[in-house]
């Protein structure tokens, strides 16, 4: 898991993640894991796995919804995985061309099977 020593984070984040945070040391500003303006704390200490219970990311340590855009597993790089999939798919069939939209090319492909099964 991400190991969030030397960062700052919210309260919440910290006990989240078993972090052991410096309590003497309170800032303003936003939590670099949940992304609020709170009062943050810096994390001196990571524990190898997150606190029992805790729904979050083993990669970045977000919680699952809310992933750095870096992880595998964010909503943006699995969109940017797939699309790469999908161009993939259409450069096989000599058929991708990058100035027209993906969902153009498939629309156009997709016609061309369908009339090929009428025919």
């Amino acid at each position: 898991m991400k190991d969030w020593s030397g960062k700052e984070l919210c309260f919440e984040c910290a006990g989240k993640l078993g972090a052991n945070i410096n309590i003497g040391r309170k800032i303003k500003g936003r939590c670099h894991r949940c992304h609020s303006e709170q009062t943050l704390f810096k994390v001196t200490d990571m524990p190898v796995v997150p606190v029992a219970g805790e729904d979050v990311c083993e990669e970045c340590g977000h919680p699952i919804g809310t992933h750095a855009a870096s992880c595998r597993r964010s909503e943006l790089k699995v969109l940017l995985n797939e699309r790469q999939e999908l161009i993939g798919l259409l450069e096989e069939e000599g058929v991708y061309r990058s100035e027209e939209p993906l969902a153009e090319q498939f629309r156009q492909l997709l016609q061309k099977v369908r009339n090929g099964r009428r025919s």
